[in-house]
């Protein structure tokens, strides 16, 4: 029987499958899974069935259908997100949905030039047979080594090829799908991805995209390859997650960016308390895959389940940049399971944004974060994030100059992948003063994450405090192109402008900032006042509009550098020193304010140094 589909023929008789009428290679086992997907199509195939009637009594596992599916895919050119062939039943089997032709197979036919039967000779002497059986049995030898060369060549061939394939130095994974069907668990496989990530920037020599980027991109529905193209990689892990009752399966499949060509694929299940070594064993095969070397993970003990969810729901929110709920979930993993490192690190983290965000005061927060850092690093002292987030709380907040880079160097060897993790650093390395070596390290942290609005805004700050101001214009144009959140970057627009001597867009550029932080604010009046009176009478305004609004954590630097503006020195130093007091994030980087120039000779500045312990 032959089936013909779209422009594919599978030749049930002949055992071979055409595209266009040239032959597709396919392994024999991967070409009667497709006939049998065939034969049986419309209906769903479950697994089992498919591995009884395909590999029999061979003892095999689902890896092999998973990777004869793949295998298919990619023959067909088909995908599985959006199939046109093979329809993929989460958990149950597969199903052929395309429109099949059937047509019975012709008998062989005899060509016209061959004798259609030879009579069958008389008996030869015995001398002929003799002769006759020495031809057969010297070319039955000669083809025999023919087919040795042959063999032999062909196994040099295909070495030379596996040896001559380009190694992977750079990888990317998308967002495991959450195949449970329950929208509700989107936080699970977020969260597993996460964790995949961190497991695989373990490995040396190897760049892997942070998962802000990845998500960017896939959310623009791009083609694979397009989004490899995107981020600079030479290969992507994409995959699935099913959580049911207390079992885990994740599916994964490493592909060839490059090639479009996928290496490998198999999936894995196991109980939802070991679920860190199930993300081990998967991390280590795709590192196999890759033919990259990842170290073994030191020991970690089981973790409690309802710990794992928790953590996992926090690190959900914090991506979303809803630090409240997110140090709400960690500190409920944290009591869970008190001996959960992970936990503890990401509480840390989550209490240094809260506090940089504003959500309440820094001495509320930090204390906490700074003991929540230290406790995860004594559990683990592998834990890249505790000493990045250590490093970041004695920048900001403790001003320990000394300790904070070596946490923070530490975070880095540690967790050489994380974009945080340089990020960090490079607001360090701002704050005593070497704001070119700022610039360096998050040009990095652009590079491990490249569409992250974030990291983009951050670099075209380390550019204005490097007073490379066309750059830290460039960049900012960058960073407002990837997220519209205007009130985000307006303020920097501004400072960019003021130093560039174009006062005018400063201005627009300070309402614009000041219209989205507070909507209801009417700002005519402060216009007009420029318009009218010109840069000092408009600073003076702006600090008395500033004043009139409830405080927020750095109201104090807001005025002292308004302040300035209008050489009021006196009220200038006097809110520098309350903001030191209320430990603002923003005087830990009065080194490098291009706006603090005019006063750094003086005694005042310098003893706003001697407070922050430089």
């Amino acid at each position: 029987m032959i089936y013909r589909f779209d422009r594919f023929q599978a030749d049930d008789d002949a055992f071979r499958l055409t595209a266009d009428g040239s032959p597709v290679p396919l392994e024999p086992k991967t070409l009667r899974l497709l006939l049998y997907l065939i034969r049986h199509r419309g209906r769903l195939v479950r697994k089992q069935e498919l591995l009884d009637a395909i590999w029999q009594d061979a003892a095999v596992t689902e890896n092999a259908l998973t990777r004869s599916i793949g295998l298919l895919r990619k023959a067909l050119d088909d995908d599985s997100r959006e199939p046109r062939f093979i329809e993929t039943v989460p958990t149950a089997g597969y199903r052929f949905i395309a429109q099949v032709e059937t047509i019975a197979s012709q008998p062989a036919q005899i060509s016209p030039s061959e004798p259609a039967a030879e009579a069958a000779p008389s008996a030869p002497p015995p001398a002929a047979s003799v002769a006759s059986s020495r031809r057969v049995f010297w070319r039955l030898a000669i083809l025999a080594a023919g087919c040795l060369l042959l063999v032999g060549a062909l196994s040099w061939l295909v070495s030379s090829r596996l040896q001559a394939a380009p190694s992977i130095h750079s990888l990317a994974v998308l967002p495991l799908n959450n195949l449970s069907g329950d929208p509700s668990q989107d936080y699970f496989a977020a969260g597993m991805t996460d964790e995949l990530i961190t497991q695989l920037a373990r490995i040396p020599k190897l760049r892997v995209v942070s998962r802000t980027s990845v998500i960017a991109e896939k959310d623009a529905h791009l083609p694979l390859p397009e989004i490899a193209r995107q981020l600079n990689v030479d290969a992507v892990v994409e995959g699935s997650i099913v959580r049911s009752g207390n079992r885990v399966r994740i599916t994964a499949q490493l592909i060839d960016a490059r090639t479009d060509h996928h290496l490998w694929a198999q999936s894995f299940e196991g109980s939802a308390s070991d679920v860190l070594s199930l993300q081990d064993s998967v991390a280590q095969q795709i590192a196999q895959q890759a033919r990259l070397v990842l170290l073994p993970s030191p020991p970690r003990p089981p973790v409690e389940p309802a710990a794992h969810d928790a953590y996992l729901r926090g690190l959900y929110f914090f991506n979303k940049q809803d630090f409240e709920h997110s140090v709400a979930s960690f500190h409920q993993a944290v009591l869970l399971d008190p001996n959960y490192a992970s936990a503890w690190a990401g509480y840390a983290s989550a209490l240094d944004a809260a506090s940089t965000f504003g959500i309440a005061p820094p001495a509320d927060l930090m204390s906490k974060a700074h003991a929540a850092a230290q406790r995860a690093i004594q559990l683990d002292p592998g834990n890249g994030e505790a000493y990045t987030a250590l490093g970041s709380i004695q920048t900001i907040y403790d001003w320990n100059w000394a300790a904070a880079e070596q946490n923070l160097l530490r975070g880095i060897s540690l967790n050489p992948n994380d974009p945080i993790a340089e990020f960090k650093y490079a607001m360090y390395l701002d704050a005593v003063g070497r704001p070119a070596d700022a610039v360096a390290h998050m040009r990095r942290a652009v590079a491990l994450d490249p569409v992250s609005f974030l990291m983009n805004r951050r670099l075209a700050v380390a550019l204005y405090f490097a007073r490379d101001y066309d750059a830290a214009l460039a960049q900012l144009s960058r960073a407002a192109e990837l997220e519209n959140q205007p009130g985000s970057v307006d303020n920097y627009f501004s400072l960019i402008y003021e130093q560039k001597g174009n006062r005018d867009a400063a201005i627009d550029h300070d309402l614009a900032a000041l219209h989205s932080d507070v909507p209801d604010l009417n700002v005519a009046s402060l216009r007009s006042t420029y318009q009218q009176h010109g840069w000092g009478p408009y600073w003076r305004a702006r600090r008395a509009t500033t004043l009139s609004l409830p405080p927020e954590a750095c109201t104090a630097y807001s005025v002292a550098i308004d302040s300035l503006r209008i050489h009021d020195l006196n009220a200038a130093f006097a809110a520098f020193n309350r903001a030191i007091d209320q430990h603002c994030f923003s005087v830990a980087l009065i080194r490098v304010d291009p706006l603090l120039d005019t006063v750094r000779d003086g005694p005042r500045y310098k003893a706003l140094l001697t407070r922050l312990h430089q």
